[in-house]
């Protein structure tokens, strides 16, 4: 009788058990499907849009491209009205982790606080992924990525790391090395920079800011603007000790980027097998032909937004900004001559201003460049720095800043043409009619 009845209780536990799971089976939350009809697309490195084209999006995804596609059930369908489609904007240059150089010595929430207002107006303004070199955004990009705030996709270097004396050694003149016994640099300085000098310190930073999440690395090897001591001209870093840094990053299957602007940084860099020249806006032709033919990579910036945002008259950081702008026509023109692309980012820090202002970019480089130029340089072009974070992406389902199909569904709808005039995307408010991000619509005015 007992066997029995326990035969009889485990096969009614059994059965719920297989109705549970059944239910929830057919309560599952299926993916979301999109259909974008009648757009031109434009993926991202074509000279001209396709027109007439249809977009359907499974989730995150782009699932297929083609023209009268079938309208599936449960699917939101989506009017583009023959407007141009085109890939989310990328940064490859931006720091959110520093909104506000006066808040130095202010709470990390405080600073933490900013940097997620900044992320939301980043990405209103069309900018779906950036590439942060330099500040403390992992949590904030894991904050981004888990759904709690709004924002860009990341991919931080977390920690800058600089020489002493070096282009982010904010201490004052007299204040005691940290590493000789001094106090540490200010909490915001702290969290935005680490100190190394030889090449054991510059692996264990290497290697520090890996640990907390770098997707790639960071290190400065020439003069700054913004850095209250270090002239433009001076070098950073060893041969040897950025070739240790190279060597860490490599172990991790990614790779080196410095912030350089003469040809004597920039040369003992790529001699060490850094990857990404960030800046290089007083290179020679010979520097910029050395990098097109290895392969290294030119992040560069108008800068024309200091004009706008100046530093004090008269002050150091003015005359540093006075020369490297100086440089900025000879760069574009010698890297456009040469065939060496150079990849689009604002270099935003420091003040809520500059963060605005980054989309000007598409208005400044028009001297130079072609609108669809520009349109590459922030979207295909821009992709192929993040591809070379390898294993370290933190996005490794598909491609991101193109349309096709397998690509991560980053995409924008925009009214008039920006692959004639790339400046009509400053208008953003107006001209983004729809600003999707991993599959999610962030805007839609197409209806106003």
């Amino acid at each position: 009788m007992k066997k029995s009845s326990l035969i009889t209780r485990t096969a009614c536990a059994l059965a719920l058990a297989l109705i549970s799971l059944l239910s929830c089976t057919a309560n599952a939350q299926e993916p979301s499907q999109t259909l974008i009809r009648n757009v031109s697309v434009w993926d991202g490195m074509a000279e001209n849009a396709v027109a007439n084209q249809d977009v359907f999006i499974v989730g995150h995804m782009i699932k297929t491209i083609g023209s009268n596609l079938e309208v599936l059930d449960g699917t939101n369908v989506i009017d583009g009205g023959g407007r141009v489609l085109m890939p989310g904007l990328i940064d490859a240059h931006i720091h959110l982790g520093n909104p506000d150089i006066a808040a130095k010595n202010a709470d990390p929430g405080y600073s933490a606080a900013l940097s997620l207002v900044v992320a939301e107006r980043i990405l209103m303004q069309g900018w779906t992924t950036v590439r942060d070199l330099g500040g403390a955004v992992v949590g904030i990009a894991r904050a981004i990525d888990e759904g709690h705030m709004k924002g860009p996709r990341i991919f931080p270097s977390s920690v800058l790391i600089s020489q002493t004396s070096g282009h982010t050694d904010f201490r004052n003149p007299m204040d005691i090395h940290p590493n000789i016994g001094g106090a540490n640099q200010n909490e915001l300085s702290a969290r935005f920079s680490m100190l190394a000098d030889g090449e054991a310190e510059v692996r264990r930073a290497v290697r520090e800011s890996l640990r907390r999440g770098a997707t790639q690395i960071k290190l400065m090897a020439g003069g700054g603007i913004g850095s209250p001591y270090d002239p433009i001209d001076t070098v950073q870093f060893s041969e040897a000790e950025l070739r240790a840094a190279v060597e860490v990053a490599a172990d991790w299957n990614t790779y080196v980027g410095v912030h350089a602007y003469t040809d004597r940084s920039v040369n003992r860099a790529i001699s060490a097998g850094v990857k990404v020249i960030e800046h290089g806006h007083l290179l020679s032709k010979e520097t910029l032909q050395r990098m097109k033919d290895e392969g290294v990579s030119l992040s560069g910036q108008s800068f024309a937004t200091l004009n706008d945002i100046p530093y004090p008259e008269g002050s150091y950081q003015a005359e540093k900004a006075a020369i490297v702008m100086a440089g900025t026509d000879t760069m574009m023109e010698v890297a456009r001559d040469i065939g060496l692309p150079v990849h689009l980012g604002a270099d935003a820090s420091g003040s809520m201003e500059w963060y605005d202002s980054t989309i000007y970019e598409f208005k400044f480089r028009q001297k130079w460049f072609s609108s669809v130029e520009i349109l590459r340089q922030a979207t295909g072009h821009n992709s192929k720095l993040l591809e070379m974070t390898g294993p370290r992406n933190p996005y490794p389902d598909g491609p991101i800043g193109v349309i096709k199909e397998g690509a991560y569904a980053d995409l924008l709808i925009i009214e008039g043409n920006p692959l004639e005039d790339s400046s009509i995307l400053v208008d953003h408010k107006n001209t983004m009619k729809l600003i999707m991000k991993n599959g999610v619509i962030y805007k839609n005015i197409l209806q106003d």
